[in-house]
């Protein structure tokens, strides 16, 4: 049987070439194209592709929040993310959203229809090097055995250390307090801290920030 496929990337260009691509392989079958995420979720509901291939940067719904959605309506669904970010912190939000795989576009055509293949055929999609990051992600520690901290949730941490409110770390990094809320849970969860105090200890005890400085008592 014919694998399903969707393409969701905002360039049509792009689009057109990986179809074609996909085309030299037989048992792929192009049932969609979405040039942003909530478009992308209205197609997966009424097509039901076998395998969606996700670009993350996108107006509108990005790929990251299409991907969770399409995971929670259709969890037989194996999406892929395909895109040019190398972030770590990208690759950490498109694997806890759902994701099957992460291909960097800048990989030979080759080998990224290998992975989707690899993919279709309910594997991992991931380069060795991704990879490694990724099972990091997964297991929640890094390579140092320390929690793993996306970039952001890292600065976030910083902020409450310092003792910032969620109403100030917002407005020092440029974030929603819904965002920071957000991220403060899953700062709690991956230090297993019962509160702001304790993450904070934990955090500092590990290494995984710096104290704040001391302030000097004035003469």
């Amino acid at each position: 049987m014919k694998i399903k496929v969707l393409l969701v990337d905002d360039h049509p260009v792009f689009r057109e070439g990986l179809a074609a691509l996909l085309g030299t392989r037989s048992i792929f079958h192009i049932v969609g194209q979405a040039s942003e995420g909530a478009e992308a979720v209205d197609i997966a509901r009424k097509l039901a592709p076998d395998l969606v291939l996700m670009d993350i940067n996108m107006p509108g719904m990005n790929g990251i929040e299409a991907t969770r959605q399409i995971h929670l309506e259709r969890p037989d669904t194996r999406i892929v993310v395909l895109t040019v970010s190398e972030e770590e912190e990208d690759l950490f939000e498109a694997v806890r959203a759902g994701a099957q795989g992460y291909i960097v576009k800048n990989l030979a055509s080759r080998e990224v229809l290998d992975l989707i293949e690899k993919a279709a055929q309910g594997e991992a999609a991931f380069t060795p090097r991704v990879a490694s990051r990724a099972l990091m992600v997964l297991s929640g520690r890094n390579q140092a055995g320390r929690p793993f901290l996306t970039p952001r949730e890292r600065v976030v941490l910083e902020q409450l250390v310092h003792g910032h409110s969620n109403a100030v770390i917002a407005r020092n990094i440029g974030l929603s307090e819904t965002t920071v809320r957000f991220h403060l849970r899953n700062i709690l969860s991956k230090l297993h801290a019962k509160g702001r105090t304790e993450a904070a200890i934990k955090a500092v005890q590990q290494h995984i920030v710096r104290p704040p400085p001391v302030e000097k008592d004035a003469p």
